[in-house]
């Protein structure tokens, strides 16, 4: 492992070396920081995936290099004032435009770039030089991106899957006492949101999902349902039939999902074990929870297997742009930038562009000639979550940390200290309830959405592209709870996670039409049931349903009525969470 890492690293290496030195003598000596900022940028972005709109998304990139080569220009050929504006709103468009209120901020090689180009001027007859080596490093990092990120679900998104497919191979084998040998439920989490994470970028530019992406998003749910059952205190009363039935669905999964190509698709899925496996639940009456629920996963992962083995490779990444995008989705109805005052992308797009400006008046104002490492200082200390591109500012004639250098070093660590203390201040805390009010008003269009479906109108692209935020959004949450201490949080968030998958799940069963004709009215009914719940008593509803359970003779129909009974109990143990953390806080 670690010989790999060297050789890993060694590669990187050359390769940011040879790309430096040729773009140094493509576009001159002037230039060379464009260089390392490009592959700087070029690395980072790798880990998002940009190549769902090429074409806008390199224009955007082109559009900030000529924003930033352009504004630095503007700002040296200024007076003081003007170029102090000029520099506010510089600085807070690249801020703002990579900083993301549910991913990491990606705009530190901008920010970088900038303060390159701020303190190394070049005269006005080499400024079209300039200007076409920013462009060129716009292309390069979209080259890149079509290079590594085309295929990136296929590549990254099936090995995952796969992972997962075996982690629960390894569970089933404990369940039956042959094995000790299985992962914890949150690495099984943690892949499958990692999967997500790839899908949701996928999509976020154009909202359609490509067909890969909606079979590949259904088979992460079914896994994940799976898992949860797998990994309840009582799976040692999960049915011997339905447990040997999973662990062969389960290595059929992973062949599946390997293969890439319509060629080499002859496998044969075990259809005609789910059938049976069915049947045999029909005739025993099967009724309780945890075995219905685990049938759920393993009928919607075998649905999913059959469409993805019906797929032609040519057709993974057709997107078809059925239905309306949700008013949420709409660019016209996006919060305004000067209202949109909560989220992380305004308060550090205004804290960057402030202390950035009062960094730079202080640099001209009293003519400090080692005033750019109080810019540098600032870029560093207000992005916290990337405090390694810190040893990318020393440049310039460095031969000993002079006392004047330490100085500037200092003022710029005291503004940003103040700065992210009281200008705009993000915490922890902020961001936790910024993501409570996503989750909440999510969850809302999420019962909106099922509704609708049982009414008979349906816009599946809107409740999938849904549940991929939600599942980013719980990511997000998760990364908080690690250094959250209050255990309720925890379970709320894991709580959350659980809501949304079987929403979800319980969305696809009805719009699939498993449904058995004569059912409808009993599902609809107990839908109803679970859209009117008003965080009262359950314990009526529960009867009700467990009833309905009970004398349905259907298989399909005692699972989509089981699924409607875990989310009641699922809100109404969310409910008392909540009740819990307040309480706590008070």
């Amino acid at each position: 492992m670690i010989k790999k890492t060297i050789i890993t690293n060694t590669i990187t290496f050359i390769i940011v070396m040879f790309f430096v030195i040729t773009f140094k003598s493509i576009f001159g000596n002037e230039n060379t920081l464009i260089g390392v900022t490009t592959i700087t940028a070029t690395l980072m972005f790798l880990e998002r995936d940009f190549t769902a709109s090429p074409l806008k998304n390199v224009l955007k990139f082109i559009g900030v290099n000529l924003l930033i080569g352009l504004g630095a220009s503007l700002i040296v050929a200024s007076n003081l004032w003007l170029g102090l504006i000029i520099n506010f709103i510089v600085v807070f468009i690249f801020s703002y435009i990579f900083t993301y209120n549910l991913r990491q901020p990606l705009y530190v090689p901008f920010g970088l770039q900038y303060l390159f180009l701020l303190t190394t001027p070049v005269p006005t007859d080499r400024l079209d030089i300039r200007l076409l080596a920013l462009i060129f490093g716009a292309l390069i990092i979209m080259l890149v991106q079509l290079l590594f990120n085309k295929n990136k679900l296929v590549t990254s998104g099936n090995k995952i899957l796969v992972d997962v497919c075996e982690s629960i191979e390894n569970k089933v084998c404990c369940i039956k006492g042959k094995s000790n040998n299985y992962d914890s439920i949150n690495n099984i989490n943690s892949s499958i949101d990692e999967f997500r994470t790839i899908v949701y970028d996928k999509g976020e530019s154009n909202y359609y999902l490509t067909k890969e992406a909606k079979i590949k998003l259904n088979i992460s749910v079914a896994l994940e349902g799976i898992s949860r059952i797998l990994y309840s205190d009582n799976n040692k009363l999960i049915n011997l039939m339905i447990l040997d039935t999973l662990e062969e669905l389960v290595k059929v999964a992973k062949e599946v999902i390997s293969i890439n190509s319509k060629e080499n698709k002859t496998i044969q899925l075990n259809s005609y074990n789910i059938k049976k496996l069915l049947n045999y639940c029909q005739e025993h009456e099967i009724n309780d929870l945890l075995n219905l629920q685990l049938l759920e996963g393993m009928i919607c992962l075998d649905d999913t297997l059959e469409e993805l083995t019906k797929l032609d490779i040519k057709q993974y990444n057709v997107v078809d742009k059925i239905g309306d995008k949700s008013e949420i989705f709409s660019k016209k109805n996006i919060k305004s930038f000067l209202t949109d005052t909560d989220s992380p992308k305004y308060c550090y797009g205004m804290r960057m562009a402030i202390t950035m400006t009062i960094g730079l008046f202080l640099m001209e104002y009293f003519k400090l000639p080692e005033g750019r490492w109080i810019l540098f200082t600032i870029l560093s200390l207000t992005t916290p979550l990337y405090e390694t591109i810190g040893a990318a500012v020393i440049v310039g004639n460095i031969q000993e940390l002079t006392i004047e250098r330490i100085l500037m070093v200092a003022i710029g660590t005291i503004i940003a200290i103040i700065a992210n203390k009281y200008l705009f201040p993000y915490n922890l805390e902020k961001s936790n309830e910024q993501l409570r009010k996503i989750y909440d008003a999510s969850i809302k269009k999420m019962f909106k959405e099922l509704r609708s479906l049982v009414e008979g109108k349906n816009n599946p692209e809107f409740i999938k592209h849904l549940f991929v935020t939600i599942s980013i959004i719980e990511s997000k949450a998760r990364m908080n709870k690690q250094i959250d201490k209050n255990q309720n949080y925890n379970n709320i968030v894991n709580e959350r996670r659980y809501l949304a998958s079987n929403i979800y799940e319980l969305y696809m069963w009805i719009y699939r039409e498993s449904i058995n004709s004569n059912d409808i009215d009993k599902i609809i009914n107990n839908v109803k049931l679970l859209i009117e719940y008003k965080d009262d008593a359950i314990t009526n509803k529960v009867t009700i349903i467990q009833k309905s359970i009970n004398e349905s003779k259907n298989i399909n129909t005692k699972i989509i009525i089981s699924t409607i009974l875990v989310i009641l109990k699922e809100l109404d143990k969310l409910s008392q969470l909540v009740k819990l953390n307040e309480k706590a806080q008070i």
